[in-house]
């Protein structure tokens, strides 16, 4: 038997609002975990000016401790400029000479920072510092094809206390009546789901002086609930675009289709195109904003027999900043406005909402990041199965938490936990790049109907690897 048209409603909703979000989220952590990883540990230097330096050229330990804190600060050119001093003064330097590397790798002078990281190989450095300086080499080595590759596989596992969206009050609006819920599955359930996710990325660069290129992506997703079955999802997406560089933004323009399924159903296929610039006006400050358009076709499936009333595009604008306090603290602010215009009006609805993420990088790969999401969805027309004769038009108000803890297996496994044999080293070279994060998310939205109201706590864990050739 279908289900109502309310239930149909919140059920389309929240798994299509889901699966975006998982992308959007996607995106985010793999960023907060490669500047995690390429975080250089620095002491404060906040007790030094440009005076002292003055005062001191030649002072060695105060110019290393300058350098630093320009970076604390992210000068990363004016930090180059002074390692590069201090190298005059001493070449034989080996921490100075493996921090002005890594510098001109951050800046892209590749050709620079491999000559650097050549010549430290000839220099007496620790078995660790060998190690890095492999890494970065090989790094070099990747970011110079013009074809760069990359896979992503995220396995892991989510609980969650209201897998149904069911409403939070015992009573619901039918025909503008309202009506005790009785049934079990109209009531908040809880289940747990396991996760897969994965990604291939490609970049091609043009071959021109400014970076310009052009990108590719697919990516699978699916959530297999261990009880609640229909509501099992799966979709897949394929991305492209470039990205046209000039001397402080980028303009990236994109398409992509997605499909999606709820319990191996197909129910939507959307075709969407994007156009975001980035604008870097500080090295530490970064404005971004971008337009979108969709196309949304759904269709009906065995739960529901109303899911082609949902078809229709899909408009949204978003503006938005980052700002790097330190190069281990980052915040963003970003700014939503949509709208949706379904086949019926009591399915279209304008949207307007903002969002504050943090993210704190501690330093060896391991960081945490929150973010606080509100908005409001105010609904067109009114929906008479559910109001009845009343003129009440809907509004959601919902508010959206999350907090993310992540760090790579490194930080738990000793080197020497395999032994010392070949086989043990490339056991623990797998192991070691995985990134393991857990995640505590709260979900409250308030409506002015009480078929819409609801709430979901959400625990997750995922482990990450990602591969680059």
């Amino acid at each position: 038997m279908g289900i109502t048209g309310a239930d149909a409603q919140q059920g389309v909703d929240v798994r299509t609002d889901e699966a975006r979000q998982f992308s959007t989220d996607f995106d985010r952590l793999t960023d907060v975990t490669e500047r995690a990883n390429r975080l250089l540990k620095t002491d404060d230097g906040g007790d030094i000016t440009y005076g002292d330096i003055l005062a001191n050229p030649d002072d060695i330990v105060l110019n290393f401790r300058w350098a630093k804190a320009q970076l604390g600060r992210g000068d990363v050119r004016g930090a180059s400029a002074t390692l590069e001093r201090i190298l005059v003064l001493d070449p034989d330097l080996a921490p100075v000479r493996l921090y002005y590397a890594i510098v001109l790798y951050r800046l892209d002078s590749l050709d620079e920072a491999r000559a650097q990281f050549d010549r430290l190989r000839g220099m007496n450095v620790s078995p660790e510092v060998a190690a890095d300086i492999d890494r970065y080499i090989s790094a070099i080595e990747r970011r110079r094809k013009r074809l760069r590759q990359a896979i992503t596989l995220t396995l892991g596992s989510q609980i969650d206390s209201n897998r149904n969206a069911a409403a939070s009050d015992k009573e619901q609006l039918v025909t503008g009546t309202l009506t005790q819920i009785t049934s079990s599955s109209d009531k908040p359930t809880n289940d747990i789901a396991y996760i897969g996710a994965l990604r291939y990325d490609l970049s091609y660069d043009l071959g021109y002086q400014e970076g310009h290129e052009l990108f590719a992506s697919m990516t699978g997703y699916a959530s297999d609930q261990v009880q609640l079955d229909s509501l099992d999802l799966g979709s897949f997406s394929v991305d492209a675009g470039a990205r046209i560089r000039g001397g402080y933004w980028v303009l990236t323009p994109s398409i992509n289709q997605t499909a999606q399924s709820l319990s191996k159903e197909k129910y939507l296929t959307s075709r969407t195109g994007r156009l975001r610039l980035d604008w870097n006006p500080r090295p530490f400050f970064n404005l971004n904003g971008d337009i979108s358009y969709s196309d949304e076709r759904y269709q009906n499936t065995s739960e529901s027999s109303a899911l082609r009333l949902h078809s229709g595009q899909r408009y949204g604008t978003r503006l938005g900043g980052n700002y790097t306090w330190t190069p281990n603290n980052r915040t963003t602010v970003n700014l939503f406005a949509g709208e949706k215009d379904a086949a019926r009006n009591y399915y279209s609805y304008d949207s307007l909402s903002g969002e504050l993420i943090h993210a704190y990088l501690f330093g060896g790969g391991s960081y945490i990041s929150g973010s606080i999401r509100h908005g409001i969805d105010r609904y067109r027309d009114p929906d008479f199965l559910v109001t009845g004769n009343s003129p009440q038009h809907r509004t959601d108000r919902s508010t959206r938490t999350r907090l993310t803890y992540g760090a790579p297996l490194s930080q738990l496994l000793p080197s020497d936990l395999f032994g010392d044999s070949k086989a043990a080293d490339q056991v623990y070279s797998f192991l070691a790049p995985i990134n393991w994060s857990i995640t505590g998310e709260y979900l409250n939205t308030k409506s002015n109907i009480p078929n819409y109201e609801y709430h979901n706590a959400r625990a997750q864990f995922y482990l990450t690897r990602r591969w680059e050739f």
